[in-house]
């Protein structure tokens, strides 16, 4: 510890420089450190920012943003990196964020690597809401089709209605599983959402209880012919597929029926019939003969 006793202002200014260069040398090598450690990771995150770009225009991945939409929503935010570049930039920043932390941790910095932490452990979770948003547009677009399909098939009037309804309603879901996934308020989200079924049941409830008996019977009624005729239509559907295939399995047999009864001609390669008269002589004429020798 130490000791000096100071007698006059020169030996507290003295003292007190001596101390602060003591304490700048001590701190230099962490300085140092710490910048070496950002300048390494900031040339690190460039270099993999920039393959990972590279490779995801590659392999097809912007037209996968493209056909799931998400190109055009980065588009009409007003920038004019494409999706490949936002997935770029964030793996880049998260290593800047990675060096950063380290940095910190150098210098000392607990309440400033602490920060660095907690979001670097959440990143993760947006990686994960955007995988989720992404397949589940993938998904959508796919069930949309096969109902857009199904119903024209069946006979369905406005088959594009109901399969705008379920496409739309996939996206819903998973967006509300992307920002749970993210923990952004989730229980006023979780509210919200609970809270519009609920409003939509009792309105429901509302209108068939008290809004109008009769018109709630009339809107019941031709729920109910609709789903009768939907079942109908299904019902022949399935009778022309199973007709179809009864006369597929006809034609079979027919045809092997066919290949069985060629297989009965002879080796002379004439049919049996024509055997039959070929083997036949015709009789000796005895009447031309008889008046020949009267004669």
């Amino acid at each position: 510890m130490d000791t000096t006793v100071v007698t006059d202002w020169g030996d507290a200014v003295l003292l007190s420089a001596t101390d602060a260069l003591r304490n700048f040398l001590g701190f230099l090598p962490q300085l140092i450190g710490a910048i070496l450690v950002l300048v390494i990771g900031w040339i690190i995150a460039g270099i993999i920012g920039a393959l990972i770009e590279r490779v995801l225009k590659t392999i097809g991945f912007e037209r996968a943003a493209q056909s799931t939409g998400i190109s055009n929503f980065v588009k009409r935010s007003g920038s004019e990196w494409t999706v490949s570049k936002v997935v770029a930039e964030i793996v880049k920043w998260f290593i800047r964020l990675v060096a950063l932390q380290a940095a910190a941790s150098i210098l000392g910095m607990d309440q400033v690597s602490a920060i660095i932490n907690s979001i670097l452990l959440w990143l993760p979770n947006l990686v994960v809401a955007l995988a989720i948003i992404v397949v589940g547009a993938l998904i959508a677009r796919f069930v949309a089709g096969v109902v857009r399909g199904a119903t024209s098939e069946m006979g369905f009037g406005n088959p594009d209605l109901i399969a705008g309804i379920a496409q739309y309603a996939i996206i819903v879901f998973a967006v509300i599983a992307a920002i749970d996934q993210l923990g952004i308020a989730e229980t006023v989200v979780n509210t919200l959402f609970t809270g519009m079924v609920a409003a939509l049941a009792l309105a429901l409830g509302l209108a068939f209880g008290l809004g109008g008996q009769q018109t709630a019977s009339q809107i019941t009624q031709s729920w109910y012919q609709k789903g009768q005729e939907a079942g109908q239509k299904v019902a022949q559907y399935a009778e022309r597929k199973q007709a179809d295939a009864q006369r597929s399995a006809a034609g079979q047999s027919g045809s092997s029926t066919g290949g069985q009864s060629t297989s009965g001609q002879s080796s002379s390669g004439l049919p049996p019939p024509m055997q039959a008269r070929r083997g036949r002589r015709p009789a000796p004429q005895t009447g031309g003969g008889t008046e020949g020798g009267g004669q």
